[in-house]
């Protein structure tokens, strides 16, 4: 124990005593009224936490049928006739009673990906699935959210781009 816990030890110690001390002589006061029947004020107790404040449970995103993986799309660029995207990989949880509260967090730096031949993209105009073109990414601001599932073929190109809605 280092020399200034050592000079505050017994006073703590004091302290607590005090306060137990204290609290053993209301009970005891609390008690004896109760036997006796005479009408003494109970010592003051802290009101009870209201029971609708629950902890908050954050379960794991699961992606669509099919997917595997999250993103967010950074940008989209239509460049001699391909578009490449530029996209940050990342883990989806959401909360438990409230499906509508949704953390996103990165599980890597940025990144760069093209699209394989014959790719699909949907997006949502509202609330409503539509299928694009991966050169519409390019040129148009999506008006939900930038997360996607998405999956890739074994060289690395997307062959699937779905959007995750959020309302």
């Amino acid at each position: 124990m280092s020399a200034d816990l050592q000079l505050f030890a017994p006073e703590v110690i004091m302290n607590h005593r005090y306060v137990s001390g204290a609290a053993v002589l209301a009970s005891a006061a609390a008690l004896l009224a109760t036997v006796s029947g005479a009408a003494v004020a109970a010592p003051h107790t802290a009101p009870a936490a209201p029971t609708s404040v629950r902890a908050t449970v954050w379960k794991p995103c699961h992606p669509p049928t099919g997917y595997r993986h999250f993103l967010k799309l950074n940008s989209a660029k239509n460049t001699g006739g391909k578009t490449v995207v530029r996209v940050t990989p990342e883990t989806c949880k959401y909360n438990a009673a409230n499906d509508e509260d949704v953390v996103y967090t990165p599980t890597g730096a940025a990144r760069s990906l093209g699209f394989a031949r014959g790719a699909t993209v949907t997006v949502f105009k509202g609330n409503t699935p539509v299928k694009v073109t991966p050169k519409w990414l390019g040129s148009h601001k999506l008006t939900n959210t930038p997360h996607f599932a998405y999956r890739l073929n074994d060289q690395r190109k997307i062959t699937a781009l779905e959007e995750i809605y959020h309302p």
